[in-house]
Order: structure tokens, then C-alpha cells, then sequence
């Protein structure tokens, strides 16, 4: 039996998307397979596009797709607690596609009531949030936070964290005013232009100055974001969406006595990886059960609709997070 499996692919303009037909395979010892019926698109797909050209002799064609929802269809030896039928979701490899393969540990129940779309709309950009906020800068209650591009999904999950957990203050930033009043829904306490050139002046004002930054945008607003700092504040760089180069004050970050965090997946090992999404579901999943925690999907499109998918995502209209329906 075969079964659709999107693949980016290196093209003479950078990576490109190739819908592919593929064999089902049965799952391994410790392994399930998925039947998706749902994935998330996330930007740091489209980011490592221009690097796929043809001419680049490290370019390889991968499966496209980190994270799913969908039923277990099949399941391998030596896995336990597990069973056909039930109801999941992961951060996982290969799922914009109809099946998948996946560890078992990497597996979380589906919160009751969430739909497939829903559910799809959690695994990466919780753990993310989560993995940021809780375990790099380990953000304590009464303190402020700064969440730069808050209506993105890490964005929208960020802002529900800090405000679950406590925070004093949950800044989130924007390009567009007009995103103000959801992002305010979702908890932020105050949504800050970033065209205003004195936007760190007021967030300063507001705050006292901040503990913790949530940036996924890098670039020129790195240095924008070290201005609205307290002393001793933690930034955690998430994403570099405006770019991986920016200026850095050594003076500020003495002065204020700054820690500068990154954090990415790509070189985290699998075991790594695996105890990110265990801390995240042990910490919050049962806030999803209970309503304090929701995911936001602002659209959803066909698994083969990918690519409209993916150019949706680039118009930066969206609140929260993109889906694909199988």
C-alpha cells in the first residue's frame, strides 16, 4: 500500500515542495504508525528554503512536515500503553503526509474535546513556548514578559504560558495594530507596535523594565528588545525570522547584566528533543482538558494544498497557527 508524502526538494531557486507517492511500512519495535488526519505548517519550514538550491552540494531532499494529529493505526513491538484507535499527537518528522511513523514516548493524548485540527496546533509551538519560557529562562510568576511576534503560533502559545503561569506583564509585539484585540484575548496585557520608533521606551514605562524576551523575530529588533530589559533579564532568541546577524551592546549587557539564550531543535538529539515535549505535557497538557489553555488555528487547507498553505503563511495575516486536513 502507498500513501501521499510531501517532500521539499532542492530546485534552482532553493527548495521546493514535491507530493509524493511512497510505500507503508509497518512500525518498528518501540514505534506506531499514524494515520494523520492533521498537521501544522510552521515558518521555519519556508526559512531553510533558499539553502535547497541545486547547486548546493548538502542539499537533500527530506520529507516535509514536524508535527501531527491523527490515530494510531498501527503498533509496534515492545510499545505499551498504547493501541489502535486512540486519539494523538507529537512533534514528530515526515507529516505532511497520510501516515507516519513515530516513537511511542513522543506520543500525547489528545485533550478531550480538542478536534483533530485543534490538537495539530499544539505539539511544536507549545513545546516550543514552553521549552523557552519554563526551561531556558525559567520565568517565575510576578515577573514580565516581552513575546515578539505575538500572533504567530509560537507567539499565541507563548503569550497563554506566560499568562498561565503567572506573569505580571505579557508584552506581545506586532507589525499590525489591527491584531491588538485578539492577541489581548489570548492574554497579552499590553500589544506593542514595533513600527512606533519609541516602542521601547514604552514598554519600559509600562513594565519597569523586562525579565524575560520571547523573540522570534532576531535582526534589527534584537537590539530593540535588550533596550525594555530589568537587570538581570533573560532573552531567549527562538526564532531569526528578520535575520541571524544584529548589533549587540556589550555595555548594555554588562550594565544590565543580561543572559543571552538560544534555542533551537535542529541540533538537539532525539533524547533531547523527546524530554522537551515530556516536561511540556507533565507541566500544561492537563490545562488544555480544563479550558486554561487553548490552541488558535486561524485557517486550515488540504494536505494538497500545501504550497497555498505555505503562501498564506508568508502574507503575515494569520493569528496563531496554519493546519493541513488529510
Amino acid at each position: 500500500m502507498t500513501f501521499k508524502q510531501w517532500w521539499v526538494v532542492p530546485g534552482p531557486e532553493g527548495g521546493k515542495n514535491e507530493l509524493r507517492s511512497v510505500d507503508n511500512c509497518l512500525p518498528a519495535a518501540g514505534e506506531v504508525r499514524v494515520k494523520i488526519k492533521a498537521s501544522g505548517i510552521n515558518r521555519g519550514e519556508l526559512i531553510s528554503r533558499p539553502l535547497m538550491v541545486s547547486t548546493n552540494p548538502k542539499a537533500k531532499s527530506m520529507p516535509s512536515g514536524i508535527e501531527f494529529a491523527g490515530l494510531i493505526d498501527s503498533v509496534g513491538a515492545d510499545v505499551q500503553g498504547w493501541a489502535d484507535g486512540d486519539r494523538v499527537m507529537a512533534r514528530a518528522s515526515a507529516c505532511h503526509a497520510e501516515f507516519t511513523l513515530v516513537e511511542a514516548a513522543a506520543l500525547m493524548e489528545i485533550p478531550a474535546g480538542l478536534s483533530f485540527e485543534s490538537a495539530a496546533a499544539i505539539p511544536n509551538v507549545f513545546v516550543t513556548a514552553h521549552d523557552a519560557i519554563v526551561t531556558q529562562a525559567e520565568m517565575q510568576a510576578h515577573e514580565s514578559i516581552l513575546i515578539s511576534a505575538g500572533s504567530s503560533g509560537v507567539g499565541c502559545a507563548a503569550i497563554q504560558i506566560a499568562q498561565y503561569l503567572g506573569a505580571k506583564h505579557v508584552i506581545a509585539t506586532t507589525r499590525s495594530s489591527h491584531k491588538a484585540a485578539a492577541l489581548k484575548q489570548l492574554g497579552a496585557t499590553e500589544v506593542i507596535c514595533t513600527s512606533d520608533a519609541n516602542w521601547p521606551e514604552t514598554v519600559e514605562k509600562i513594565t519597569g523594565g523586562i525579565n524575560v524576551v520571547i523573540d522570534q523575530v532576531g535582526g534589527g529588533l534584537f537590539a530593540e528588545c535588550l533596550k525594555t530589559m530589568a537587570i538581570k533579564g533573560r532573552y531567549v532568541s527562538v526564532g531569526r525570522n528578520a535575520g541571524r546577524d544584529a548589533k549587540l551592546n556589550l555595555d548594555l549587557l554588562a550594565r544590565q547584566q543580561l543572559s543571552l539564550i538560544g534555542v533551537t531543535f535542529r541540533t538537539r538529539t532525539q533524547s533531547e528533543a523527546l524530554a522537551c515535549s515530556t516536561r511540556f505535557a507533565q507541566d500544561l497538557l492537563p490545562a488544555f482538558d480544563t479550558g486554561l489553555l487553548r490552541p488558535v488555528v486561524d485557517r486550515t487547507f488540504t494536505l494538497e494544498d500545501l504550497s497555498q498553505a505555505h503562501g498564506y503563511m508568508q502574507s503575515d495575516q494569520q493569528i496563531g497557527k496554519i493546519v493541513l486536513v488529510t
